[in-house]
């Protein structure tokens, strides 16, 4: 009944545009002091333990290095490496967005930093082109949906925490789904070149030495994801140390490019600030719903009523991709995890789902949800980043979300797409 309560109280809050974070903290408090024989004095307590991890220590250096990227020319140069790639390909610039935007992911680990940051170079790129101002817009917001997936993601970063397994395990099992979301998205765009139903004039092919050339000038810039994942899987640094990494070496890559100077590393790290502190406040106040929703009993009546209806796993894990997408399209990603993984895991474990495989599963569920209507955070930041209405990102995005979907439904029935590199590389967990 509890649970109930609050969820209700925080729905309707959330409902009138309070923020999500607010609106948690206030349906806690009134439950706190309606339901009795809990200590006002526990709220703090409760808020400050579910920020105080060590692991939680690398998100505000993921976010940092991503804030060094956009400041210190790596995002452009990225974004120049890849066109001279895939530039002349049939869909020319989408494709480029694509495989730019895997690249930056494997530093910034973010849907929203590569939003704001790639999406600024993107959308004036493929204006100048000759694009639709509209499409470029969904295919950047489509494609930022990989940076959840891939390493060093800054919600598997949470979700390992919440749910207690290995990071190392879940980076590795998002490097296949992540790359397969960017082969389908790509497919999606060949299709709607062909079949003309729209326009991406494709850049002409300058040849092998322009590669050469522009590969030159983006070296460091490019290698930037594999300088990270080295670092972990050689042992040199662990997950939390490999956020520091990440900055150091984007710092430094800034400098040589002479493209980031001292007087805008405050900037830099004022944005990070804010980026952060708004992080951790959400993922406290979320704990403390979570808290009360653990206390009332609600994960184990939930997995009695769903295991009383079926113990087939494929089928339950269907049920929760439904409930993620909804729950996805509803509130931003990270109160949603808090939210939902404690409930869901006595399922889980009930039923032998691999919790590296369900991580996976859930990231790309709730980074779907970052992208679709009606509260998805991510149309709103490429409305003011393209300068569009948030319908018109909307209507040329929801095409873009089909492959991501056919992504999961493989993801989800096949194990070994997620589960083979942790498993080569760490053995079986």
């Amino acid at each position: 009944m509890g649970s109930l309560f609050v969820m209700v109280v925080f729905y309707f809050l959330f409902l009138l545009r309070m923020p999500v974070c607010i609106s948690m903290g206030i349906a806690s408090l009134i439950y706190i002091l309606s339901f009795g024989g809990i200590t006002i004095k526990l709220i703090p307590q409760i808020m400050a333990h579910g920020v105080q991890n060590f692991v939680l220590l690398a998100i505000p250096f993921f976010i940092f290095a991503g804030n060094v990227m956009n400041h210190g020319g790596m995002t452009e140069r990225i974004f120049k490496f890849a066109s001279s790639i895939i530039g002349h390909a049939r869909g020319g610039l989408a494709h480029v967005v694509v495989v730019a935007t895997i690249i930056f992911s494997g530093c910034s680990g973010s849907a929203l930093a590569d939003c704001a940051g790639l999406g600024t170079v993107v959308v004036r790129a493929m204006d100048d082109a000759g694009y639709s101002r509209k499409f470029a817009a969904a295919i950047t917001l489509a494609a930022a949906t990989i940076a959840p997936v891939v390493p060093p993601s800054l919600m598997m970063i949470i979700y390992a925490f919440l749910a207690n397994t290995s990071i190392g395990r879940l980076f590795f099992a998002g490097i296949i789904p992540g790359l397969l979301m960017g082969l389908t998205l790509m497919i999606e765009i060949y299709w709607l070149v062909t079949t003309k139903r729209r326009h991406c004039p494709a850049e002409a092919w300058q040849g092998f030495s322009n590669v050469v050339r522009v590969f030159r000038k983006s070296f460091l810039a490019a290698i930037a994801p594999l300088v990270i994942l080295f670092g972990i899987f050689g042992g040199v640094v662990t997950i939390t140390q490999a956020g520091l990494l990440a900055t150091a070496y984007c710092i430094m890559v800034g400098f040589l490019y002479r493209e980031l100077k001292l007087r805008d590393l405050p900037q830099v790290l004022m944005t990070t600030m804010k980026q952060t502190v708004v992080i951790f406040f959400i993922i406290s106040t979320a704990t403390l719903v979570s808290w009360i929703i653990t206390k009332e009993g609600a994960p184990g009546i939930l997995a009695n009523l769903i295991l009383g209806l079926t113990r087939d796993k494929y089928l339950i894990l269907m049920m929760i991709n439904v409930f993620l997408l909804i729950v996805g399209c509803l509130i931003e990603t990270v109160p949603a995890m808090i939210l939902t993984v404690p409930v869901l895991m006595p399922i889980l474990d009930a039923i032998g789902v691999d919790r590296v495989h369900f991580g996976v599963i859930i990231c790309l569920n709730l980074a779907i949800g970052f992208a679709a209507p009606p509260m998805g955070i991510g149309i709103y930041v490429m409305s003011a980043v393209s300068k569009l209405t948030p319908e018109e990102v909307i209507k040329d995005t929801l095409p873009l979300i089909l492959p991501l979907l056919i992504v999961l439904f493989l993801i989800t029935l096949v194990p070994q797409i997620s589960l083979f590199l942790p498993n080569l590389l760490f053995g079986r967990g």
